[in-house]
């Protein structure tokens, strides 16, 4: 639990108990699969990697990794031991988002992890950017011009209209825990997207008023997002900070 709290990006919510035993046994197919822990002679927990076959391929899955940042050499004997469970195969690592994390590796906020899979033969893939915005630097408002609706697969969507009813926009953001919420996706009609920054604004205050603290979200990297830095710059402008790249990671045979 520490070592997974260590790495825990602004914005996230705690981990709790249960949701670790979630993330111990997810993704475990009947092919191959497992989570094991590194310790010294005395006990001390040092590290702890799970890994799985992907059931479509057989493509070899590092699904999440932790341990001493500063010590690389952790990473590496992790990273080594899993490549050795999994076998001769290609080995995807981050690639897919977790109960502990989004899709990618943090690579600011890890860079011994992210300096093992380099030497241990990976080749990283800009994946997204890591943004956090606190919302409670906000002035609690209410705006008529957003309507909150649950989603039918969990979490909320969010009208924006106007005065006269006209519907302008949409979002979706997850179901809060522990007072977070991850804005999944934003989008405005055509002739509306010039007041992107204002709408996002109203979007945000909404969530305050509802006991949201913390929002995050995730942007396409530039090369899978033509029109990134616009999008970044939108939720800068609205107060969204930029915490960190999120990388993915693959190893061929």
């Amino acid at each position: 639990m520490d070592l997974v709290h260590a790495d825990l990006l602004p914005g996230r919510p705690a981990v709790t108990p249960a949701v670790l035993e979630q993330a111990l046994h997810a993704g475990m197919g009947p092919e191959a699969g497992g989570c094991e822990v590194l310790a010294s002679e005395d006990g001390t927990i040092l590290g702890v990697v799970s890994y799985a076959v992907h059931a479509g391929d057989s493509t070899g899955m590092l699904r999440w990794l932790h341990c001493v940042e500063d010590e690389q050499h952790l990473a590496d004997m992790l990273i080594t031991h899993t490549l050795a469970r999994l076998g001769r195969r290609t080995v995807h690592a981050y690639a897919e988002p977790t109960v502990l994390a989004p899709t990618g590796l943090p690579v600011r906020n890890r860079p011994g992890t992210r300096r093992a899979l380099e030497a241990c033969g990976f080749s990283a893939t800009d994946h997204s950017r890591y943004l956090h915005h606190r919302l409670d630097t906000l002035s609690p408002r209410l705006y008529g011009i957003a309507d909150l609706a649950p989603h039918p697969r969990g979490g909320w969507q969010l009208y924006l209209r106007e005065r006269d009813g006209t519907r302008i926009g949409e979002a979706r953001v997850s179901a809060p825990v522990d007072g977070a919420v991850v804005l999944e996706w934003l989008t405005l009609a055509p002739e509306c997207r010039h007041l992107g920054h204002a709408l996002l604004g109203k979007c945000l205050a909404n969530l305050a008023d509802r006991g949201i603290h913390h929002v995050t979200t995730c942007l396409n990297a530039p090369d899978d997002q033509p029109d990134h830095e616009a999008a970044l710059h939108l939720h800068q402008a609205a107060g969204f900070t930029e915490v960190d790249q999120l990388h993915t990671y693959t190893r061929c045979p």
